[in-house]
């Protein structure tokens, strides 16, 4: 047998010729390329303890792969105590099948999502977020292959979504970890918690509130956070909002102005039943927190006359705005009188009077009284579409001091006041008869005319007695400065030396009387000489001889000058 391998060195050319050029005759076998490498898991979400299936491909056929869970995040080519230090080795060698197997550097296998990793530098509590499965060879840190998956954090809810700084809002989680505390974070910034749970309960539960912090106008992020990490995570959004002080003004009346959940920065316009106001600052703003504070004064209008509500609505410049109501009290009806009387400028009597109202009721007759229990009217009126009237009248006769001028409508009565000047007219100088004169029984009576602002009247008596103990005639309301007895008024002659005596004083329109002038004797028929008393005789030669002496020296001096 053994002589059938021998070739001669010709022959062996031969053959191996023939073999080179069939060999040459066939396709090309390419050589096979390296497969990637490759993890793949069951599903890309699972929470703690729940079983995840793993599929390797791709590994060296027949190796021995490690499998890590970690939170670290890293690429293939790290090495684990590198790159991934917080870890849980999930299995050891497990076998890629075989190159005659029928999958050929492929693997399947599983783990249970862990509540800790505590194979690497230090433990670390399973929480929400993204984990990777990492493969290495037996005997290598260099990881091979990556899987990733996500844990979710669980969930919450807010109610209401929207609100305004301030208010009420209720969060209610699940899928956290039991038993554990939680903390509210609104935009990054913790939150107290105003009411409900501090803690999840056995099934990872809770329901608590919160209070809007003070922030612009926009949505927010709102987290609640366990202690082992979990994050769930909604949005809340902040709209502005108004309130006004008081709820209810007079017009000309302040009303304060606060708002929140603006956008932050921005100037501000206040429009009061669609009309733009003036503010207090002129320029109004909000700060960095989107806030603002102000205020404005309440315009008089005919549409608040009657009392009514007003919607005031502020705006930024990015066009949020918001809106409040406040009442507005009817507006008062006013009245004034022109001129305008006072203790140091007052009115009288037969003066023309001003007198304008506003805010009666529209189309309404005024009636308009002088001295208000009294109720004398004084002017009517018609108010306008405008609700405003005016009438003058003329001052009555009326004592010194205040006056009520009344105006009303039936609905509305408003009093001004008016001053009365206070004043007594001047004491009236006699004239005639003249001192201890003899008259007619018709006497003629003749005294200085007395001028008064208010007007002047005059009162005359006569009596028998320098008393007035006796009055034989009383004159009131006398308009002229001078009086003549009637035939039926006449005096009887004077006998015995009796004597008349007259006297008069002067009543303004105020009705304020002057002093009475000093008491005057007269005689009706009869001489000085029969009918002057003797006392009242000498008194006169006296006084007449001192009055003689007085112009006597008078003359004298100026004549020595």
């Amino acid at each position: 047998m053994a002589k059938l391998w021998k070739f001669s060195g010709t022959r062996w050319l031969l053959v191996s010729g023939g073999l080179m050029l069939l060999l040459g005759a066939l396709p090309a076998i390419p050589a096979r390329a390296a497969a990637e490498v490759v993890l793949t898991l069951s599903s890309d979400e699972f929470e703690i303890g729940d079983d995840v299936s793993i599929k390797g491909t791709g590994f060296e056929a027949g190796s021995y792969v490690y499998l890590y869970l970690s939170s670290d995040a890293a690429a293939t080519g790290s090495e684990i105590d590198g790159k991934v230090t917080h870890y849980q080795l999930l299995e050891r060698n497990v076998r890629s099948g075989e190159e005659s197997s029928a999958s050929p550097g492929e693997f399947r296998t599983s783990f249970t999502v862990p509540e800790e990793l505590t194979s690497g530098d230090s433990q670390w509590t399973v929480h929400g977020g993204d984990y990777h499965v990492y493969a290495t060879y037996r005997g290598s840190q260099e990881i091979v292959a990556v899987a990733t998956f996500n844990i979710p954090h669980g969930e919450i809810e807010i109610d209401p979504e929207a609100a305004v700084v301030g208010s009420q809002a209720t969060i209610t989680g699940q899928g956290l970890r039991p038993e554990q505390r939680i903390t509210i974070r609104f935009d990054g910034q913790e939150t107290a918690i105003t009411g409900g749970d501090e803690i999840t309960d056995a099934d990872g539960e809770f329901t608590c509130t919160i209070a809007i912090p003070e922030n612009p106008s926009g949505s927010y992020p709102v987290t609640a956070i366990d202690e082992a990490g979990n994050r769930p995570e909604t949005e809340f959004t902040v709209e502005p909002q108004i309130t006004l002080s008081p709820s209810s003004q007079d017009v000309d009346g302040l009303v304060e102005v606060k708002g929140t959940g603006f956008a932050a920065r921005e100037d501000i316009t206040l429009v009061l039943d669609g009309d733009p106001l003036p503010t207090i600052p002129v320029t109004m703003h909000t700060n960095r927190l989107g806030s603002l504070g102000g205020s404005f004064v309440v315009p008089p209008h005919p549409a608040y006359a009657d009392g009514c509500l007003a919607r005031v609505r502020v705006y930024d410049e990015s066009d949020h705005f918001a809106e409040a109501e406040f009442y507005v009290l009817p507006i008062p009806s006013r009245v004034r009188l022109t001129p305008d009387t006072s203790l140091d400028s007052p009115g009288h009597a037969g003066m023309e009077l001003t007198v304008a109202g506003i805010w009666f009721t529209a189309n309404a007759t005024i009636t308009v009284t002088y001295d208000g229990d009294e109720a004398l009217t004084v002017a009517t009126a018609e108010a306008t579409d405008s609700r405003t009237f005016s009438a003058t009248f003329t001052v009555p006769p009326s004592a010194p001091g205040s006056h009520a001028v009344v105006a009303g409508d039936g609905a509305n009565s408003v009093s001004v006041v008016f001053t009365m000047e206070s004043e007594k007219p001047a004491t009236p100088v006699l004239q005639e008869p003249a001192f201890s004169q003899a008259a007619e029984p018709e006497t003629h009576f003749d005294w200085d005319e007395v001028t008064d602002p208010s007007g002047v009247s005059y009162s005359l008596q006569v009596a028998a007695d320098d008393n007035f103990s006796a009055i034989v005639l009383n004159k009131e309301g006398l308009s002229d400065s001078e009086y003549t007895l009637s035939g039926e008024e006449s005096l009887t002659l004077s006998k015995g030396g009796s004597s008349y005596y007259w006297r008069v004083k002067a009543v303004d329109g105020t009705l304020t009387e002057s002093d009475w002038t000093t008491p005057r004797p007269f005689s009706v028929g009869a001489s000085q000489e029969t009918t002057l008393p003797g006392w009242l005789k000498y008194l006169g030669i006296g006084v007449g001889a001192a009055v003689a002496a007085f112009f006597i020296i008078r003359a004298r001096r100026q004549a020595a000058e």
